[in-house]
């Protein structure tokens, strides 16, 4: 028996793998995608709507029992954080504004995209989960960048920092921060304790997976490499690549990432970016060719060679006559340098898959899904595949509805196609 996913009334839930050994079979119990990652079933929506009255009776319940002004402030803190995260990010696009950079994108939120509109050359994304969000901004030159860099991390943070400067110069300190049944009062401190939350967490330094907080940027800034201004120049042009990579057009991607590299020849970041394109354009050998010649170089970081090994072993996938002994090799230098990274174990369930293995292979890539990190369209299309190989045809049409709301890429669809039959 293979059960790979559960249609289950509890929403907004991670994967949560229950993996049974009985007769060398692996029977999951529960193997869930979470909201915003692929489309609500009706009975997920309803099951969403339920829960979100519920929290609101609870959360109306604890305020109306033995009820004072004060316990207002619950209300007001969660109405509270979504204009600051969007002062906080409009700060530091501002910033950048000013500064004379452009700003390409700006996103409120993560998880389902919900709203887009072009504010003049920006575009700005709302989401699902408006809990976190980030600015996307390029320099037109390097001027100053180091320390731009720095004012436009502390832009985000400082305007909420102002706001309540503004606060504290109008109503004093013992006006913002003293006890009062006023609920205007109530409403003015519950939005200084937003502030001082939100921007005391951002100015914290520390790493973010995808990047860093505002705090490390702003540390950090001062001793960017050359090679990271390089990127940074190139941000509005790299911004642009990626989304003719959404949008399937690999062919602008090219040129794109071709005219960036006449500029910047020696930036490795910008060929790893070339190789990428490459792969998604279905020049195999050209890749292929690419990443050996990176990978023989002993000066790489680890964190390059990991990602460049990952990027070997992806292309190999991708091809139509795979060299498996190439795609094992670069999957076990890659998990000797990290031994837990999710995107590692999506591949060599992937490649499991791939090579007929379809039940071990499907809990790898589950496991990777739960980790967290790893494609998320590529990671849903060989779930997909392995279910289908499976003879789980509910769990491969799940699969495959939460790939078609994410992918991008015509390369995966033709092989989520081709490997399915």
């Amino acid at each position: 028996m293979q059960v790979w996913y559960t249609a289950a009334n509890e929403p907004n839930q991670f994967i949560c793998c229950c993996r049974i050994i009985c007769n060398n079979v692996v029977v999951f119990t529960e193997l869930k995608i979470p909201a915003g990652r692929r489309p609500l079933t009706r009975s997920e929506a309803r099951a969403s709507a339920i829960l979100g009255a519920l929290f609101s009776l609870l959360m109306l319940g604890a305020i109306l029992d033995d009820f004072t002004m004060q316990r207002l402030s619950i209300v007001f803190l969660v109405l509270f954080w979504i204009p600051m995260l969007v002062l906080h990010e409009f700060g530091h696009a501002l910033m950048a504004r000013a500064l004379g950079w452009r700003v390409p994108e700006i996103v409120i939120g993560f998880g389902r995209e919900l709203w887009v509109w072009q504010l003049g050359e920006t575009r700005v994304r709302i989401k699902l989960a408006p809990v976190e969000g980030y600015v996307l901004p390029a320099p037109v030159d390097a001027r100053g960048l180091r320390l731009k860099s720095a004012l436009i991390y502390a832009a985000g943070p400082g305007a909420e920092l102002l706001l309540l400067a503004v606060m504290l110069m109008i109503f004093g300190w013992d006006g913002v921060f003293n006890d009062s049944s006023e609920i205007g009062m109530i409403a003015l401190q519950s939005l200084a304790v937003v502030i001082l939350l939100g921007a005391g967490f951002n100015l914290l330094p520390f790493s973010t997976g995808g990047g860093v907080s505002d705090g490390l940027g702003i540390l950090s800034s001062p001793f960017m490499s050359e090679e990271a201004i390089q990127l940074r120049l190139a941000a509005f042009e790299l911004h642009e690549i990626h989304v003719n990579l959404d949008r399937a057009d690999t062919h602008s991607a090219l040129a794109g990432i071709r005219s960036l590299l006449e500029r910047f020849p020696q930036n490795r970041g910008l060929q790893f970016v070339h190789a990428s394109v490459l792969s998604a354009d279905g020049q195999d050998e050209a890749a292929r060719d690419m990443t050996r010649t990176m990978l023989a170089l002993e000066s790489l970081s680890d964190n390059e060679r990991l990602a460049w090994l990952q990027l070997q072993a992806r292309s190999e996938l991708d091809a139509d006559e795979p060299s498996y002994l190439v795609l094992d090799l670069a999957l076990q230098k890659a998990a000797k340098i990290a031994p837990h990274d999710a995107t590692v174990l999506a591949l060599k369930g992937a490649s499991l898959v791939q090579r007929g293995n379809a039940e071990a292979g499907g809990n790898m890539l589950a496991d990777a899904w739960r980790r967290g990190g790893a494609d998320d369209a590529f990671t849903l299309c060989y779930l997909a595949i392995a279910a289908h190989r499976c003879a789980d045809s509910a769990a491969r049409d799940h699969f495959v509805a939460a790939f078609d709301l994410l992918n991008r890429s015509k390369p995966l669809a033709r092989k989520l196609q081709s490997l399915a039959t």
